[in-house]
């Protein structure tokens, strides 16, 4: 498979992970876009010791790390446009999940951003543990860690807020 179908099969989940990770949405484009010429540009260097997307995400991962050595984090949030069909619900339901999707987000942007890494990997993105470590750098038991660790802290932020993890997954 050519790099360009990569970039059709992946260029969404990449923006995606990209924007949780650096909250604007021009930045993400733009290091969206980096990642995907990086991809094209080092595509003879895949070995299929991964999977595809775990080696883009790999490149994505530390093009974002990248830009944060370059630049300050940016602190500032963004609400983040719902994925849920909204034609199909209530405007009370609607704005109850938008609440609940800022709120979502604002308690994983208060977290370091090795917490934020793992739990977009894991939970958002829906990598293996493996997959994670691959991304990561790291080994899997660190990712187990991590992974737990930063649940915990992020059930701390959302009870800040006055949520727990269920009224968000209700």
């Amino acid at each position: 498979m050519s790099s360009y179908k990569w970039f059709d099969n992946y260029f969404d989940a990449v923006y995606s992970y990209i924007l949780l990770q650096v909250k604007h949405v021009q930045t993400a484009e733009d290091l969206a876009q980096e990642t995907f010429i990086k991809v094209i540009a080092k595509e003879h260097q895949f070995k299929e010791q991964s999977s595809v997307k775990t080696w883009i995400f790999r490149i994505a991962y530390t093009t974002v790390i990248s830009h944060f050595r370059k630049k300050h984090p940016l602190t500032h949030f963004i609400d983040l446009p719902s994925n849920c069909n909204l034609l199909d619900i209530s405007a009370e339901k609607t704005a109850l999940l938008n609440f609940q999707h800022k709120e979502f987000y604002e308690a994983l942007g208060k977290l370091k951003p090795s917490y934020q890494q793992v739990i977009t990997l894991r939970k958002v993105q829906e990598f293996s543990t493996k997959e994670t470590a691959v991304i990561l750098n790291c080994t899997e038991s660190k990712v187990k860690m991590s992974l737990s660790r930063a649940l915990a802290a992020f059930k701390e932020e959302l009870e800040k807020g006055g949520f727990t993890i269920d009224t968000l997954v209700r």
